[in-house]
């Protein structure tokens, strides 16, 4: 029997008004596996990131996490819509990363990494103080452990948003634009950590304007356009040949030359 996927959206859409900002997404992700969502400004990429993370009520569609439904889920013909308690406590398996970190200012790195262990999950200090040590330590943080949030580089404060999402155990990390606070040389630094999660078994879904750093850092392309995904698959083979016209258009305008060349990944 095949292992479920780490991410299972199904025909996930969202409408505000009369608008459709999400239309009838599917999309699996497996453990391991970097996922780059790709797509003009105001595509509804950002809004299905926060309906998979239930930031968003989808209005339709479903999301499974490892098999387990989160949010709603279908049973025989009746749809059951989880509580707010049950979507809260089921939340953390979804690490989420913000575009500007959404660090807690009055708190240290090492207390931004304890904190929600032991308010979310229940742990006990001692338990807590551990996890966010041996995280930080992996992610070299320790120095900087006493320091606040406004004394960090952003390179720094991109690595502790991520530990502090990783310390909640989740099955998949969520990306929204993970390198536009961050200056050009810091990127690389940002596809070695995102690539050293995926080897460890990390599902990892990532929004980003960045063709060269989604090229370079995922193993699976998805184009977003006008709040459908209408082209995916794995990276050298949409950037060779795409086929969706508004696909080959954006690879042109957001690749400068015209061309993007996947690096070699390890």
């Amino acid at each position: 029997m095949n292992n479920p996927p780490a991410l299972r959206v199904t025909a996930i859409s969202k409408r505000f008004r009369q608008v459709s900002a999400v239309n009838q997404v599917y999309l699996d992700i497996a453990p391991g596996e970097i996922v780059a969502l790709i797509g003009p400004s105001g595509c509804g990429k950002s809004t299905l990131l926060r309906c998979v993370t239930w930031l968003e009520t989808p209005d339709e569609g479903f999301i499974e996490i490892n098999g387990a439904p989160f949010g709603r889920q279908r049973e025989g013909e009746m749809i059951r819509h989880q509580s707010r308690r049950q979507i809260d406590a089921l939340r953390p398996r979804l690490g989420m990363v913000f575009q500007q970190f959404n660090l807690w200012p009055h708190l240290t790195v090492r207390e931004n990494i304890i904190t929600p262990q032991r308010v979310v999950l229940g742990r006990g200090g001692e338990q807590a103080r551990a996890r966010a040590e041996q995280q930080m330590a992996q992610f070299a943080l320790s120095p900087v452990a006493d320091r606040y949030p406004w004394q960090l580089s952003g390179g720094q404060k991109q690595r502790v948003a991520i530990a502090r999402a990783l310390v909640m155990d989740p099955a998949v990390m969520l990306f929204d634009e993970p390198t536009s606070a961050l200056d050009p040389e810091l990127v690389g630094e940002v596809q070695t950590l995102l690539r050293s999660l995926a080897q460890g078994g990390m599902a990892m879904l990532i929004v980003t304007h960045d063709i060269h750093f989604a090229v370079n850092v995922s193993t699976r392309l998805a184009f977003m356009c006008e709040g459908g995904i209408v082209e995916e698959g794995p990276v050298s083979q949409l950037v060779a040949s795409p086929r969706d016209p508004r696909l080959r258009q954006f690879l042109a305008l957001t690749s400068g030359s015209g061309r993007v060349n996947p690096s070699t990944q390890e």
